[in-house]
């Protein structure tokens, strides 16, 4: 049994509301943090919490580069994430799928998302003062990112998560149900965080033949979430009147991660109540070299010395991406790589696609939010930077709490991803995205169904 979707509309009309945002401390060192580190915060108890609003805050700096060379953040602060895992009470709730950084690339090319410039730095730098949006007209980087850190100082903010953090529902928790709510955050390592290049230059900043390895620490770190409190016990009265009469149930997404290197079939298997929907990555390298590691020109955009005598199409700006999550198509031979998911015997789709195909499967695996897909993306940036295919496996559903996917719990499941005509081997990152369900009973009881 579960709390009404309406709760939150009902709450947001009842008198004697208030909200608050804290700031919580992070369990180990809040400073001088290297690549491949863990970082835990715990939620505080006996409060009303929104879980989606928890926001990790940070100083970022770069380093690494020598003589002319430059260290850059990625596109994206997710890059520096591996992997984030919730537990409550000590039991794992929520694990987390590994290559996190890369599960959340592929969500912004199906979903369309676009990451706040405010906040999350969703572009690499070049330089010039004019290009810096973090710091302003005054900086001009011609080195490696280091931002100012007097008086604990934080220009980034990552405030959008993937699993239980993003999807819950309810989203308002009352944490005094449970025991402690510990968030993990795992670091990635830094050849696949930052990247370095030779120079600021058109040319240079596309190389980083000099071998440069780059590095990042990260400094002042909290965390933030949004908090409710009432003047009257209706919310205490109502999951008391809940867990009188049973369980009290909160849905959320969970995602399994499978990689593998192939030219033709990809093998996995999950045991979920709810198999929602399938992605998969097509790397362009999955494991650079130090020589590998620099910026990539994106398809279609303007590299930094550009003119308008050598300008290709003009999405009117310079984009630059990280080489570990640059997805691009397979080489075929014969004609068009062809592809299908194979699940238990049954094609999805009933037919081998192609890759323009696999555009239109994607946008439709957007549902609702369909019309919210990049709009500067087009089929030469998705087949370039962008090849993410997807399938849905379930009805428009427009939260976590219906379980309408694909139930594999009574059978064994035998799932491949299969590629035709493909001639080299591609690295590819799989994700299966499950709809969860954690029931809270009496005592501070928690189970969960995957």
């Amino acid at each position: 049994m579960s709390l009404s979707p309406m709760l939150e509309f009902m709450v947001s009309r009842m008198e004697g509301l208030s909200t608050n945002t804290l700031r919580l401390e992070v369990q180990n060192q809040s400073s001088n943090i290297s690549p491949q580190s863990i970082i835990r915060v715990t939620l505080p108890q006996n409060a009303l919490l929104s879980i989606p609003s928890l926001a990790w805050h940070m100083n970022v700096q770069t380093s690494g580069a020598s003589g002319a060379g430059v260290t850059r953040m990625a596109n994206g602060l997710d890059h520096l994430i591996n992997r984030v895992s919730v537990s409550i009470g000590g039991q794992d709730v929520a694990s987390g799928a590994n290559f996190y950084n890369v599960l959340s690339r592929c969500r912004e090319v199906i979903e369309g998302c676009k990451l706040d410039a405010g906040l999350e730095h969703p572009e690499i730098i070049t330089t010039g003062a004019k290009n810096n949006y973090v710091t302003g007209d005054a900086a001009d980087i011609s080195g490696s990112e280091a931002y100012p850190e007097a008086n604990n100082s934080t220009q980034f903010c990552v405030k959008r998560w993937n699993g239980f953090l993003d999807s819950c529902e309810p989203k308002v928790l009352s944490t005094d149900l449970v025991s402690d709510i510990v968030i993990t955050i795992f670091l990635e390592q830094a050849s696949l965080a930052v990247v370095a290049a030779d120079n600021v230059t058109d040319a240079s900043f596309v190389t980083n033949v000099s071998a440069q390895v780059p590095s990042y620490t990260l400094n002042n770190l909290y965390f933030t979430v949004k908090a409710f409190s009432m003047a009257n016990g209706v919310v205490d009265n109502l999951y008391a009147e809940q867990l009188a009469s049973g369980n009290l149930e909160l849905a959320f997404k969970q995602y399994f991660a499978f990689r593998d290197t192939t030219k033709s079939t990809m093998r996995f298997s999950v045991a979920s109540q709810s198999i929602n929907r399938i992605m998969v990555a097509h790397h362009e390298n999955a494991s650079p070299n130090v020589t590998d590691q620099h910026p990539i020109l994106a398809a279609g955009y303007n590299g930094i010395g550009d003119t308008s005598a050598n300008r290709v199409l003009n999405l009117g700006k310079v984009k630059y991406i990280v080489p570990y999550t640059n997805f691009s198509e397979p080489t075929a031979a014969g004609g068009k790589a062809l592809y299908e998911w194979q699940l238990n015997g049954a094609k999805y789709p009933m037919f081998r696609a192609t890759a323009e195909d696999l555009l239109l499967i994607a946008r439709q695996a957007n549902g609702a939010r369909a019309d919210l897909y990049d709009k500067d993306m087009g089929l030469h940036q998705y087949l370039s930077n962008n090849f993410v295919s997807c399938m849905d496996l379930t009805l428009d559903a427009p939260s976590s709490r219906f379980l309408q996917g694909t139930d594999s719990r009574s059978t064994s499941l035998s799932a491949y991803y299969n590629m035709f005509n493909v001639t080299d081997d591609k690295t590819l990152t799989l994700f299966v995205e499950c709809g969860s369900s954690m029931f809270i009973a009496p005592g501070k009881q928690v189970a969960v169904v995957q």
